[in-house]
Protein backbone atom coordinates (compact mmCIF):
# COMPACT_ATOMS: atom_id res chain seq x y z
CA UNK A 1 0.00 0.00 0.00
CA UNK A 2 1.56 3.28 -1.10
CA UNK A 3 1.15 6.38 1.05
CA UNK A 4 -1.94 8.47 0.58
CA UNK A 5 -1.30 10.49 -2.57
CA UNK A 6 -3.74 13.23 -3.47
CA UNK A 7 -3.74 16.59 -5.18
CA UNK A 8 -6.95 17.41 -3.33
CA UNK A 9 -7.03 19.73 -0.36
CA UNK A 10 -7.79 17.97 2.89
CA UNK A 11 -10.05 20.00 5.15
CA UNK A 12 -10.04 18.78 8.74
CA UNK A 13 -12.70 20.15 11.09
CA UNK A 14 -12.26 19.58 14.82
CA UNK A 15 -13.66 20.82 18.09
CA UNK A 16 -15.68 19.88 21.12
CA UNK A 17 -19.46 20.21 20.73
CA UNK A 18 -21.60 20.06 23.86
CA UNK A 19 -24.43 17.56 23.80
CA UNK A 20 -26.95 19.04 26.25
CA UNK A 21 -30.28 17.58 27.22
CA UNK A 22 -32.79 16.44 29.81
CA UNK A 23 -33.41 12.90 31.04
CA UNK A 24 -36.96 12.16 32.15
CA UNK A 25 -36.07 8.56 32.98
CA UNK A 26 -32.75 7.19 34.16
CA UNK A 27 -33.04 3.59 33.03
CA UNK A 28 -31.03 2.50 29.97
CA UNK A 29 -33.84 3.19 27.51
CA UNK A 30 -34.58 6.58 29.05
CA UNK A 31 -30.91 7.55 28.87
CA UNK A 32 -30.63 6.47 25.22
CA UNK A 33 -33.82 8.30 24.27
CA UNK A 34 -32.69 11.49 26.01
CA UNK A 35 -29.28 11.39 24.33
CA UNK A 36 -30.82 10.75 20.92
CA UNK A 37 -33.19 13.72 21.26
CA UNK A 38 -30.31 15.94 22.31
CA UNK A 39 -28.32 14.79 19.29
CA UNK A 40 -31.17 15.80 16.97
CA UNK A 41 -31.15 19.27 18.53
CA UNK A 42 -27.36 19.50 18.13
CA UNK A 43 -27.55 18.57 14.45
CA UNK A 44 -30.19 21.27 13.95
CA UNK A 45 -27.81 23.72 15.58
CA UNK A 46 -25.00 22.71 13.22
CA UNK A 47 -27.36 23.43 10.35
CA UNK A 48 -28.25 26.87 11.75
CA UNK A 49 -26.74 30.32 11.30
CA UNK A 50 -25.00 30.08 14.68
CA UNK A 51 -22.57 27.44 13.40
CA UNK A 52 -19.06 28.95 13.00
CA UNK A 53 -15.70 27.75 11.70
CA UNK A 54 -12.36 29.43 12.21
CA UNK A 55 -8.97 28.71 10.70
CA UNK A 56 -6.12 27.59 12.91
CA UNK A 57 -3.41 30.24 13.28
CA UNK A 58 -5.44 32.66 11.16
CA UNK A 59 -7.99 35.44 11.53
CA UNK A 60 -10.54 33.75 9.27
CA UNK A 61 -14.01 33.07 10.72
CA UNK A 62 -16.73 31.53 8.55
CA UNK A 63 -20.52 31.23 9.01
CA UNK A 64 -21.28 28.40 6.54
CA UNK A 65 -25.08 28.80 6.55
CA UNK A 66 -24.98 32.53 5.81
CA UNK A 67 -21.97 32.71 3.48
CA UNK A 68 -20.42 35.44 5.63
CA UNK A 69 -16.75 35.42 6.65
CA UNK A 70 -14.21 37.83 8.13
CA UNK A 71 -12.12 37.98 4.94
CA UNK A 72 -14.81 38.79 2.32
CA UNK A 73 -12.37 40.36 -0.13
CA UNK A 74 -10.06 37.33 -0.29
CA UNK A 75 -12.74 34.63 0.14
CA UNK A 76 -16.02 35.10 -1.69
CA UNK A 77 -18.81 32.61 -2.22
CA UNK A 78 -17.70 32.14 -5.83
CA UNK A 79 -14.02 31.74 -4.86
CA UNK A 80 -12.24 28.43 -5.35
CA UNK A 81 -11.18 26.39 -2.32
CA UNK A 82 -7.52 27.05 -3.04
CA UNK A 83 -8.16 30.58 -1.81
CA UNK A 84 -8.09 29.09 1.69
CA UNK A 85 -4.38 28.34 1.32
CA UNK A 86 -3.64 32.06 1.31
CA UNK A 87 -5.65 32.61 4.49
CA UNK A 88 -4.86 29.56 6.64
CA UNK A 89 -1.39 28.01 7.11
CA UNK A 90 -1.45 24.50 5.63
CA UNK A 91 -0.23 21.41 7.41
CA UNK A 92 2.04 19.55 4.97
CA UNK A 93 4.73 16.84 5.01
CA UNK A 94 7.76 19.01 4.29
CA UNK A 95 10.16 16.10 4.74
CA UNK A 96 8.81 14.51 1.56
CA UNK A 97 10.33 17.36 -0.45
CA UNK A 98 13.82 16.39 0.73
CA UNK A 99 13.63 12.75 -0.37
CA UNK A 100 15.68 11.91 -3.46
CA UNK A 101 13.38 11.55 -6.46
CA UNK A 102 15.68 8.83 -7.81
CA UNK A 103 15.20 6.65 -4.74
CA UNK A 104 11.59 7.25 -3.74
CA UNK A 105 8.17 6.94 -5.33
CA UNK A 106 6.60 10.17 -6.49
CA UNK A 107 4.31 11.46 -3.78
CA UNK A 108 2.04 14.49 -3.80
CA UNK A 109 2.20 15.54 -0.13
CA UNK A 110 -1.17 15.98 1.56
CA UNK A 111 -2.10 19.60 2.15
CA UNK A 112 -4.26 19.82 5.27
CA UNK A 113 -6.32 22.88 6.14
CA UNK A 114 -7.33 22.85 9.80
CA UNK A 115 -10.61 24.40 10.90
CA UNK A 116 -12.14 24.49 14.36
CA UNK A 117 -15.86 24.58 15.00
CA UNK A 118 -17.91 26.45 17.57
CA UNK A 119 -21.29 28.12 18.02
CA UNK A 120 -22.07 31.81 18.18
CA UNK A 121 -23.78 32.39 21.53
CA UNK A 122 -26.16 35.13 20.38
CA UNK A 123 -27.20 36.67 17.10
CA UNK A 124 -28.49 40.28 16.94
CA UNK A 125 -31.16 39.39 14.36
CA UNK A 126 -32.72 36.66 16.51
CA UNK A 127 -35.08 37.29 19.41
CA UNK A 128 -34.78 34.47 21.92
CA UNK A 129 -37.94 33.38 23.77
CA UNK A 130 -37.55 31.63 27.10
CA UNK A 131 -40.39 29.46 28.37
CA UNK A 132 -40.41 27.99 31.89
CA UNK A 133 -42.53 24.92 32.60
CA UNK A 134 -42.96 23.19 35.95
CA UNK A 135 -44.85 19.92 35.89
CA UNK A 136 -43.42 18.72 39.22
CA UNK A 137 -41.64 15.82 37.53
CA UNK A 138 -38.04 14.97 38.40
CA UNK A 139 -35.63 15.66 35.54
CA UNK A 140 -31.86 15.40 35.19
CA UNK A 141 -29.80 17.68 33.00
CA UNK A 142 -26.77 16.14 31.23
CA UNK A 143 -23.89 17.44 29.16
CA UNK A 144 -21.35 15.48 27.12
CA UNK A 145 -18.57 17.05 25.09
CA UNK A 146 -18.28 15.31 21.73
CA UNK A 147 -14.77 15.41 20.19
CA UNK A 148 -15.77 16.02 16.57
CA UNK A 149 -13.04 15.24 14.02
CA UNK A 150 -14.20 15.39 10.40
CA UNK A 151 -12.05 15.04 7.27
CA UNK A 152 -13.17 15.89 3.73
CA UNK A 153 -11.22 15.87 0.47
CA UNK A 154 -11.98 18.67 -1.98
CA UNK A 155 -10.68 19.65 -5.39
CA UNK A 156 -8.75 22.95 -5.03
CA UNK A 157 -10.87 24.37 -7.86
CA UNK A 158 -14.17 23.53 -6.18
CA UNK A 159 -16.40 26.50 -5.41
CA UNK A 160 -16.17 27.61 -1.80
CA UNK A 161 -19.94 27.85 -1.37
CA UNK A 162 -20.32 24.15 -2.27
CA UNK A 163 -17.52 23.20 0.11
CA UNK A 164 -19.27 24.94 3.01
CA UNK A 165 -22.32 22.79 2.31
CA UNK A 166 -20.08 19.70 2.30
CA UNK A 167 -18.64 20.68 5.67
CA UNK A 168 -22.03 21.13 7.32
CA UNK A 169 -23.24 17.84 5.85
CA UNK A 170 -20.09 15.98 6.94
CA UNK A 171 -20.26 17.30 10.52
CA UNK A 172 -23.96 16.38 10.70
CA UNK A 173 -23.19 12.90 9.37
CA UNK A 174 -20.48 12.36 11.97
CA UNK A 175 -22.84 13.39 14.76
CA UNK A 176 -25.34 10.78 13.50
CA UNK A 177 -22.56 8.17 13.61
CA UNK A 178 -21.68 9.27 17.13
CA UNK A 179 -25.31 8.83 18.14
CA UNK A 180 -25.23 5.29 16.71
CA UNK A 181 -22.10 4.61 18.77
CA UNK A 182 -23.72 5.95 21.95
CA UNK A 183 -26.88 3.90 21.36
CA UNK A 184 -24.87 0.73 20.70
CA UNK A 185 -22.43 0.93 23.60
CA UNK A 186 -24.52 2.53 26.36
CA UNK A 187 -25.03 -0.10 29.04
CA UNK A 188 -27.18 0.67 32.04
CA UNK A 189 -26.13 4.12 33.18
CA UNK A 190 -22.69 3.95 31.56
CA UNK A 191 -22.50 6.24 28.52
CA UNK A 192 -19.35 6.15 26.32
CA UNK A 193 -17.73 9.15 24.69
CA UNK A 194 -17.62 8.48 20.93
CA UNK A 195 -14.29 9.16 19.21
CA UNK A 196 -13.47 9.49 15.51
CA UNK A 197 -10.49 7.67 13.97
CA UNK A 198 -9.33 8.03 10.36
CA UNK A 199 -7.82 5.11 8.46
CA UNK A 200 -5.93 4.71 5.19
CA UNK A 201 -7.29 1.69 3.28
CA UNK A 202 -6.00 -0.14 0.19
CA UNK A 203 -7.02 1.29 -3.17
CA UNK A 204 -8.68 4.28 -1.48
CA UNK A 205 -7.79 7.87 -2.37
CA UNK A 206 -9.43 9.27 0.77
CA UNK A 207 -9.56 8.38 4.46
CA UNK A 208 -12.20 6.19 6.07
CA UNK A 209 -13.57 7.43 9.41
CA UNK A 210 -14.78 5.04 12.10
CA UNK A 211 -16.43 6.01 15.40
CA UNK A 212 -15.37 3.98 18.43
CA UNK A 213 -16.38 4.36 22.11
CA UNK A 214 -13.64 5.55 24.44
CA UNK A 215 -12.55 3.24 27.22
CA UNK A 216 -13.11 -0.05 25.38
CA UNK A 217 -10.31 -2.53 24.67
CA UNK A 218 -9.46 -3.50 21.09
CA UNK A 219 -10.78 -7.03 21.74
CA UNK A 220 -14.17 -5.61 22.77
CA UNK A 221 -14.44 -3.72 19.46
CA UNK A 222 -13.70 -6.70 17.23
CA UNK A 223 -17.39 -7.44 16.43
CA UNK A 224 -17.74 -3.87 15.10
CA UNK A 225 -14.52 -4.24 13.09
CA UNK A 226 -15.73 -7.53 11.60
CA UNK A 227 -18.92 -5.83 10.41
CA UNK A 228 -16.87 -3.06 8.83
CA UNK A 229 -14.44 -5.51 7.21
CA UNK A 230 -17.33 -7.38 5.63
CA UNK A 231 -18.90 -4.13 4.43
CA UNK A 232 -15.63 -2.77 3.00
CA UNK A 233 -14.25 -6.07 1.69
CA UNK A 234 -11.07 -5.89 3.78
CA UNK A 235 -10.32 -9.56 4.41
CA UNK A 236 -8.75 -10.97 7.59
CA UNK A 237 -5.80 -8.65 8.21
CA UNK A 238 -6.25 -5.70 10.59
CA UNK A 239 -6.89 -2.25 9.10
CA UNK A 240 -9.22 -0.55 11.58
CA UNK A 241 -7.60 -0.96 14.99
CA UNK A 242 -7.20 2.37 16.76
CA UNK A 243 -3.37 2.29 16.90
CA UNK A 244 -3.47 2.02 13.07
CA UNK A 245 -5.15 5.41 12.67
CA UNK A 246 -3.68 7.68 10.02
CA UNK A 247 -0.80 9.99 10.94
CA UNK A 248 -1.38 13.53 9.70
CA UNK A 249 1.70 15.64 8.86
CA UNK A 250 1.93 17.19 12.33
CA UNK A 251 1.63 13.72 13.87
CA UNK A 252 4.69 12.63 11.89
CA UNK A 253 6.66 15.52 13.34
CA UNK A 254 5.96 14.16 16.82
CA UNK A 255 7.18 10.66 15.94
CA UNK A 256 10.60 10.00 17.45
CA UNK A 257 11.35 7.27 14.92
CA UNK A 258 10.87 7.05 11.17
CA UNK A 259 7.64 5.15 10.52
CA UNK A 260 6.72 2.61 7.82
CA UNK A 261 9.54 3.77 5.57
CA UNK A 262 9.14 1.04 2.91
CA UNK A 263 6.03 2.68 1.49
CA UNK A 264 8.25 5.36 -0.06
CA UNK A 265 10.45 2.83 -1.89
CA UNK A 266 9.55 1.92 -5.51
CA UNK A 267 8.73 -1.76 -5.89
CA UNK A 268 10.40 -3.92 -8.54
CA UNK A 269 8.66 -4.06 -11.91
CA UNK A 270 5.34 -5.89 -11.61
CA UNK A 271 5.83 -7.05 -15.20
CA UNK A 272 8.84 -9.03 -14.01
CA UNK A 273 8.03 -9.84 -10.37
CA UNK A 274 5.19 -10.69 -8.05
CA UNK A 275 5.69 -8.45 -5.02
CA UNK A 276 4.75 -9.25 -1.41
CA UNK A 277 5.48 -6.83 1.45
CA UNK A 278 4.83 -6.32 5.14
CA UNK A 279 1.30 -5.31 6.07
CA UNK A 280 0.69 -2.29 8.31
CA UNK A 281 2.95 0.08 10.22
CA UNK A 282 6.15 -0.13 12.25
CA UNK A 283 9.01 2.12 13.35
CA UNK A 284 12.61 1.78 12.19
CA UNK A 285 15.17 0.91 14.89
CA UNK A 286 18.91 0.85 14.21
CA UNK A 287 22.42 1.29 15.62
CA UNK A 288 23.16 4.23 17.97
CA UNK A 289 19.54 5.20 18.58
CA UNK A 290 18.47 6.34 22.07
CA UNK A 291 22.08 7.22 23.00
CA UNK A 292 23.06 3.52 23.06
CA UNK A 293 26.33 2.62 21.35
CA UNK A 294 25.51 -0.87 20.09
CA UNK A 295 27.52 -0.69 16.89
CA UNK A 296 28.84 -4.14 16.02
CA UNK A 297 26.54 -6.15 18.30
CA UNK A 298 23.04 -4.65 18.57
CA UNK A 299 21.55 -5.30 15.12
CA UNK A 300 19.37 -8.23 16.28
CA UNK A 301 18.11 -6.17 19.23
CA UNK A 302 17.18 -3.40 16.77
CA UNK A 303 15.45 -5.82 14.43
CA UNK A 304 13.46 -7.14 17.39
CA UNK A 305 12.49 -3.58 18.35
CA UNK A 306 11.17 -3.00 14.82
CA UNK A 307 9.18 -6.25 15.00
CA UNK A 308 7.71 -5.34 18.40
CA UNK A 309 6.77 -1.89 17.08
CA UNK A 310 4.76 -3.64 14.35
CA UNK A 311 2.73 -5.54 16.94
CA UNK A 312 2.19 -2.28 18.85
CA UNK A 313 0.97 -0.36 15.80
CA UNK A 314 -1.40 -3.16 14.84
CA UNK A 315 -2.88 -3.04 18.34
CA UNK A 316 -1.89 -6.57 19.34
CA UNK A 317 0.26 -5.51 22.32
CA UNK A 318 0.48 -2.37 24.41
CA UNK A 319 3.97 -2.16 25.89
CA UNK A 320 6.85 0.28 25.38
CA UNK A 321 9.55 -0.73 22.90
CA UNK A 322 12.00 -2.65 25.14
CA UNK A 323 15.56 -1.41 25.58
CA UNK A 324 18.58 -3.70 25.08
CA UNK A 325 18.80 -4.25 28.83
CA UNK A 326 15.09 -5.06 29.06
CA UNK A 327 15.49 -7.58 26.22
CA UNK A 328 18.43 -9.14 28.04
CA UNK A 329 16.40 -9.42 31.26
CA UNK A 330 13.60 -11.07 29.30
CA UNK A 331 16.07 -13.61 27.92
CA UNK A 332 17.14 -14.42 31.49
CA UNK A 333 13.47 -14.82 32.47
CA UNK A 334 12.94 -17.12 29.48
CA UNK A 335 15.90 -19.26 30.56
CA UNK A 336 17.80 -18.66 27.33
CA UNK A 337 20.64 -16.71 28.95
CA UNK A 338 22.33 -16.38 32.30
CA UNK A 339 22.36 -13.15 34.34
CA UNK A 340 25.80 -12.24 32.93
CA UNK A 341 24.19 -11.08 29.68
CA UNK A 342 22.52 -8.12 31.41
CA UNK A 343 24.40 -4.94 30.55
CA UNK A 344 26.75 -6.79 28.20
CA UNK A 345 27.42 -6.37 24.47
CA UNK A 346 26.54 -10.00 23.72
CA UNK A 347 25.09 -10.64 20.26
CA UNK A 348 21.76 -12.46 20.01
CA UNK A 349 20.08 -14.25 17.12
CA UNK A 350 16.79 -15.56 15.76
CA UNK A 351 16.16 -18.09 18.53
CA UNK A 352 16.59 -15.43 21.22
CA UNK A 353 14.19 -13.17 19.35
CA UNK A 354 11.65 -15.98 19.29
CA UNK A 355 12.03 -16.42 23.07
CA UNK A 356 11.39 -12.72 23.76
CA UNK A 357 8.33 -12.72 21.48
CA UNK A 358 7.03 -15.84 23.26
CA UNK A 359 7.10 -13.92 26.55
CA UNK A 360 4.88 -11.31 24.86
CA UNK A 361 2.40 -13.98 23.76
CA UNK A 362 3.62 -13.97 20.15
CA UNK A 363 4.59 -17.25 18.49
CA UNK A 364 7.22 -17.53 15.75
CA UNK A 365 8.47 -20.00 13.17
CA UNK A 366 12.15 -20.57 12.47
CA UNK A 367 13.57 -21.48 9.06
CA UNK A 368 17.15 -22.74 9.26
CA UNK A 369 19.21 -22.19 6.11
CA UNK A 370 22.54 -24.00 5.63
CA UNK A 371 24.03 -21.20 3.53
CA UNK A 372 23.08 -17.85 2.04
CA UNK A 373 22.99 -19.43 -1.41
CA UNK A 374 19.89 -21.35 -0.31
CA UNK A 375 17.85 -18.36 0.94
CA UNK A 376 16.23 -17.86 -2.50
CA UNK A 377 14.91 -21.42 -2.18
CA UNK A 378 12.79 -20.17 0.73
CA UNK A 379 11.01 -17.64 -1.51
CA UNK A 380 7.70 -19.54 -1.57
CA UNK A 381 7.61 -19.84 2.23
CA UNK A 382 8.50 -16.16 2.65
CA UNK A 383 5.81 -15.17 0.14
CA UNK A 384 3.23 -17.17 2.08
CA UNK A 385 4.38 -15.47 5.27
CA UNK A 386 3.88 -11.96 3.91
CA UNK A 387 0.55 -12.94 2.32
CA UNK A 388 -0.90 -14.57 5.45
CA UNK A 389 0.97 -13.08 8.43
CA UNK A 390 2.27 -9.76 7.08
CA UNK A 391 4.78 -9.24 9.90
CA UNK A 392 8.41 -8.07 9.58
CA UNK A 393 10.93 -10.94 9.49
CA UNK A 394 14.35 -11.16 11.15
CA UNK A 395 17.17 -12.88 9.24
CA UNK A 396 20.10 -13.72 11.51
CA UNK A 397 23.54 -14.89 10.45
CA UNK A 398 26.54 -14.28 12.69
CA UNK A 399 27.45 -11.61 13.26
CA UNK A 400 24.79 -9.75 11.25
CA UNK A 401 21.02 -9.48 11.52
CA UNK A 402 18.67 -7.86 9.02
CA UNK A 403 14.98 -7.00 8.96
CA UNK A 404 13.19 -8.40 5.92
CA UNK A 405 10.09 -6.48 4.84
CA UNK A 406 9.20 -8.08 1.53
CA UNK A 407 9.97 -10.46 -1.32
CA UNK A 408 9.72 -10.01 -5.09
CA UNK A 409 9.68 -13.27 -7.05
CA UNK A 410 9.64 -14.33 -10.69
CA UNK A 411 8.17 -17.83 -10.77
CA UNK A 412 9.38 -18.54 -14.30
CA UNK A 413 13.02 -17.54 -13.84
CA UNK A 414 13.28 -18.10 -10.09
CA UNK A 415 14.77 -14.63 -9.63
CA UNK A 416 14.20 -13.20 -6.15
CA UNK A 417 14.66 -9.77 -4.60
CA UNK A 418 14.52 -9.01 -0.88
CA UNK A 419 13.35 -5.77 0.75
CA UNK A 420 15.96 -5.17 3.45
CA UNK A 421 15.67 -2.65 6.29
CA UNK A 422 19.22 -2.29 7.56
CA UNK A 423 19.52 -2.21 11.35
CA UNK A 424 23.24 -1.41 10.92
CA UNK A 425 22.38 2.11 9.74
CA UNK A 426 23.86 4.61 12.20
CA UNK A 427 22.72 7.95 10.79
CA UNK A 428 20.05 10.40 11.86
CA UNK A 429 16.35 9.53 12.05
CA UNK A 430 15.70 11.73 9.05
CA UNK A 431 13.55 10.56 6.17
CA UNK A 432 15.82 11.45 3.26
CA UNK A 433 18.87 9.83 4.87
CA UNK A 434 17.03 6.67 5.91
CA UNK A 435 15.53 6.18 2.46
CA UNK A 436 18.87 6.83 0.77
CA UNK A 437 21.00 4.60 3.02
CA UNK A 438 18.93 2.18 5.11
CA UNK A 439 16.35 0.44 2.91
CA UNK A 440 16.48 -1.14 -0.52
CA UNK A 441 15.54 -4.11 -2.66
CA UNK A 442 18.54 -6.45 -2.69
CA UNK A 443 19.42 -9.27 -5.08
CA UNK A 444 20.37 -12.84 -4.19
CA UNK A 445 24.04 -11.87 -3.94
CA UNK A 446 23.23 -9.74 -0.88
CA UNK A 447 23.55 -12.81 1.35
CA UNK A 448 26.86 -14.39 2.32
CA UNK A 449 26.78 -17.50 0.14
CA UNK A 450 28.75 -19.58 2.66
CA UNK A 451 27.13 -18.33 5.87
CA UNK A 452 24.28 -20.25 7.61
CA UNK A 453 21.16 -18.23 8.49
CA UNK A 454 18.16 -18.60 10.78
CA UNK A 455 15.01 -16.76 9.77
CA UNK A 456 12.50 -15.80 12.47
CA UNK A 457 8.94 -15.38 11.17
CA UNK A 458 6.64 -13.86 13.85
CA UNK A 459 3.06 -15.06 13.62
CA UNK A 460 0.16 -12.62 13.71
CA UNK A 461 -2.42 -13.39 16.42
CA UNK A 462 -5.89 -14.37 15.24
CA UNK A 463 -8.53 -11.70 14.83
CA UNK A 464 -8.90 -8.36 13.17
Amino acid sequence: MVPLDSQDLVIRIRGGLNLDGILCKTDEKGIKDGLSEAMKDLIKKVNSQSFVLFGWESSLYVWPKTGFNTQPTELQQSSSCKSLVKLIPIEVNDYLKKISKKKAVKIEPLKVINLELLFELTRPDVVETVTVNNNHKSRIHFRLTLPVDVVIFVNPDNQWTKTQEMIVEAVSEQLLKMDECIQKYTKGKSVPIPQAFHFELPESTTLTTVIYPAGHKEKDLEPQRKELHAKLGLGDKPFLRRPMAYDFPNDDLLNKYVKTVHKYIPIPSTDEFEVYVVHGSYTFHHYLQDDINDSGWGCAYRSLQTIISWFRYQGYIDIPIPTHEKIQKMLVTAGDKGPSIIGSAEWIGSFEIRSVLNLLGITSKIISIRSGSEIPLSARELIQHFEVQGTPVMVGGEPLAHTLLGVAWNEETGNVKFLILDAHYSGEDEWASVIERAIDWKGEDFWNLMEPYNICLPQRPQGI
